[in-house]
């Protein structure tokens, strides 16, 4: 195990998480890990996958992280998994690493959605004034946590994607979760496709515009409508930041965000938004035997 707890580690983690994959050096066996996600798929992960656990500590509060990495295709897409409890987000990212390179970066909080009583998906900010209308976030700031996560992101391609699984329907329905594509709110505007399917699957988009303000946003969800995919578009305000990734990520201009949402036990559905995202963001397919 690798703890980090300066800032100077960060950088050289990073790197280090590379070094790793292309020599094989440093990689752990599926059985050496904790983590349940990761023996669930001993098998796929026997070969061509570099495993690394790391863990930081902010506030008192140890966070641990799983990360497998593509050993023949670094250059392929980061994907966060920022909820424990989330098998299929899990089965899905795993299944992109296989396919199109890159590397998964998955937290480890004993099958749990929260963490010590954070959610580590409200935990994002690096100074008090921004961190401040974040109501959900019990230790301000984080700037550890912020930046170690940050700086794992690949640069190729230019976008940060995370998956996440949800409940069926929403509260305003009968439901018993909080996103959804037939949902509308002050900040989620729910765009169901025609033949999209269930309204649980969709794929999150975030900007800090107005959607009828955003071409580019517009542009996109013409695309996904096209191929029957639910969209959720975020509008972000610094004024209602909520300390996420995707309010992190919009707010400091770090790239073009995306969520894939899926129904608990909706592997199959997150799968296809999945390919049809890289298909559209052209994503290289690095091994078409995945399945």
């Amino acid at each position: 195990m690798i703890k980090v707890i300066a800032w100077g580690a960060l950088a050289w983690l990073a790197l280090g998480q590379m070094a790793m994959a292309q020599s094989g050096e440093g990689c752990l066996a599926p059985d050496q890990l904790r983590d349940k996600d990761v023996r669930r798929h001993a098998a796929q992960l026997a070969r061509d996958v570099c495993i690394s656990e790391i863990e930081i500590a902010e506030h008192g509060v140890p966070w641990r992280f799983t990360v497998i990495e593509n050993s023949k295709h670094q250059q392929g897409p980061t994907i966060f998994l920022l909820h424990d409890n989330e098998n299929s987000a899990f089965d899905t990212a795993l299944y992109a690493v296989r396919k199109y390179g890159g590397k998964l970066v998955a937290l480890e909080t004993g099958d749990s959605r929260d963490y010590q009583g954070q959610d580590p998906n409200r935990n994002f900010g690096a100074t008090a004034q921004a961190t401040a209308p974040c109501a959900q976030m019990r230790r301000k700031p984080a700037p550890i946590f912020t930046k170690f996560l940050t700086d794992l992101r690949g640069r190729r391609p230019g976008f940060v994607l995370t998956l996440h699984n949800n409940a069926n329907g929403h509260t305003g329905n009968g439901g018993s979760g909080g996103i959804s594509a037939a949902r509308q709110s002050a900040v989620m505007k729910g765009l169901p496709a025609p033949g999209g399917g269930d309204e649980d699957d969709a794929i999150l988009l975030a900007g800090t515009q107005p959607f009828e303000q955003n071409g580019a946003a517009q542009k996109l969800v013409a695309q996904l409508h096209k191929a029957q995919v639910n969209v959720i578009y975020e509008h972000v305000r610094p004024e209602g930041n909520d300390c996420s990734f995707s309010n992190y990520i919009v707010l400091n201009q770090l790239g073009d965000y995306y969520n894939i949402e899926a129904q608990h036990g909706h592997t199959g559905p997150q799968k296809r938004m999945l390919d049809i995202l890289m298909g559209i963001e052209r994503v290289k397919v690095r091994d078409r035997g995945v399945k």
